[in-house]
């Protein structure tokens, strides 16, 4: 058994890579249909500018996505469950979703769905992250790291809450004012903060090859965490 899950661990980066590039390949292809066949993008009007923002958001999180697999499975090891296998297909169906609902009459559902989707990115980070940490492999960096706790987890909870309640007032109201835009805004930069702690850890990860006891106290004082743990 123990050869097994060597031959698993070091099939993890191909296999869910190769995977989730096909699913993403997929959705950019969906993307661009539908950006190089809607007239209406190239107007100047105010739906033109919101659809522009929400074909930028989805495009911004797709690399999100493809980031915490690539980041995960390029750093750490560990054996992954079925459910594992599966999620690509799960969040690969969201991201179809998401191309498909893009019209002024969807934008409530549309908002809805992508806190689902931003969730279920930040559950695969923190369960691979859980794993990864539980597996001796990784020991080199998980001991001079501390874990993350409820207190990281804070602003994407807000985010997702604010996202849920933007999603159902839009669906009630089909508002699509400054309130809507403003909504669009704050998933883009929430998305691209995932993106830029995401590239943080990988500097951290590759180019430091050892934490002291002063780094780890610092870092537990300034409430520096993985929030992918």
């Amino acid at each position: 058994m123990h050869q097994i899950s060597k031959r698993v661990k070091a099939n993890i980066p191909t296999v869910v890579l190769t995977m989730l590039g096909i699913i993403q390949a997929f959705a950019l292809e969906l993307l661009w249909n539908y950006v190089s066949g809607t007239a209406l993008l190239y107007s100047m009007t105010w739906q033109a500018f919101m659809s522009w923002t929400q074909v930028v958001i989805i495009l911004v999180g797709i690399i999100a996505i493809w980031l915490v697999y690539a980041c995960n499975v390029s750093r750490f090891v560990w054996v992954p469950s079925i459910q594992e296998f599966v999620l690509p297909f799960w969040v690969g169906l969201m991201q179809f979703m998401l191309i498909q609902l893009l019209d002024r009459a969807w934008m409530g559902l549309w908002l809805i769905l992508m806190a689902f989707l931003i969730a279920t990115m930040i559950w695969i980070g923190q369960t691979t992250m859980r794993k990864a940490r539980n597996d001796p492999d990784n020991a080199a960096f998980f001991s001079s790291t501390s874990a993350a706790t409820w207190r990281d987890f804070y602003p994407p909870i807000i985010v997702l809450t604010l996202l849920l309640f933007a999603g159902v007032y839009e669906w009630a109201t089909a508002a699509y004012n400054l309130f809507t835009l403003a909504t669009l805004l704050l998933i883009l930069g929430f998305l691209c903060f995932q993106i830029r702690l995401l590239a943080v850890w990988w500097d951290r990860s590759v180019n430091t090859p050892e934490y002291d006891g002063a780094d780890i106290a610092s870092n537990s004082n300034n409430g520096d965490h993985d929030q992918t743990h």
